[in-house]
């Protein structure tokens, strides 16, 4: 059998490295990333046989970043994390985890999982690489609570994220600004939503934050001075 070669994904440095380490003394080639981004950069780049996803703070993100490492190549997907409810364990499995492992858990219980899937892993033998967001069209679906990225990842939206981001995709190329999108927020929202410059930076750092870990880079640009910019598609 070939070497095991496993990506670890985990915000947490020092247990990420920790587990890294255990994995490597158990004679698995181990590497560890810090977001979804880095892991699908990773995964593009190189082949790997498994997966280990801290998803103890991604919510509901966490569920589709299962479902879509699933659905993409034939990794083994081992998921561990603070906060693993029942409930969050058996929604992982559902979404397409071989395993969940809750805490605490000794890094020698996750080597024996890992060996144990390799056992029916294609080991040594190139995966379909993750696809990675490309040149083409970003465009809102489901009348608009959908974005959907150039390589057919989709990020699910919020009534403020919709209001803003069509409103960008709108007048692609041209900035719009702070003031001007808030005005847009007060008045489909009726004035009940918040709309302050503050909050609108609030609602694109949270949606950048969301395609990110969805796998995908959110093109929307921050103007100097003025407010946000989707580029020309």
């Amino acid at each position: 059998m070939n070497q095991l070669r496993v990506l670890m994904m985990s915000p947490d440095e020092a247990a990420r490295n920790a587990a890294v380490s255990a994995l490597l003394q158990a004679g698995i080639s181990a590497r560890g990333c810090s977001t979804s981004l880095e892991l699908f950069g990773l995964l593009s780049n190189s082949t790997y046989d498994a997966v280990v996803l801290n998803v103890g703070t991604l919510g509901e993100i966490g569920y589709a970043l299962v479902a879509r490492l699933h659905g993409s190549s034939p990794l083994g997907i081992v998921v561990t994390g603070n906060n693993l409810s029942l409930e969050t364990r058996l929604r992982c499995l559902q979404s397409g985890a071989d395993a969940c492992l809750p805490p605490p858990h000794d890094p020698r219980e996750l080597a024996c999982i890992l060996l144990a899937l390799a056992r029916r892993l294609p080991i040594g033998q190139d995966s379909a690489p993750v696809e990675e967001p490309g040149s083409g069209q970003w465009e809102l679906r489901d009348q608009g609570w959908t974005l959907a990225a150039p390589s057919g990842t989709t990020i699910s939206l919020s009534a403020n994220e919709r209001l803003i981001v069509r409103s960008l995709l709108e007048v692609a190329g041209r900035a719009v600004g702070r003031n001007e999108l808030g005005d847009e927020l007060r008045e489909e929202g009726g004035g009940a939503r918040s709309s302050g410059t503050r909050s609108i930076d609030v609602i694109v750092s949270r949606l950048r934050r969301k395609a990110e870990l969805a796998g995908v880079m959110l093109p929307i640009r921050t103007v100097y001075r003025s407010g946000y910019l989707f580029p020309d598609q």
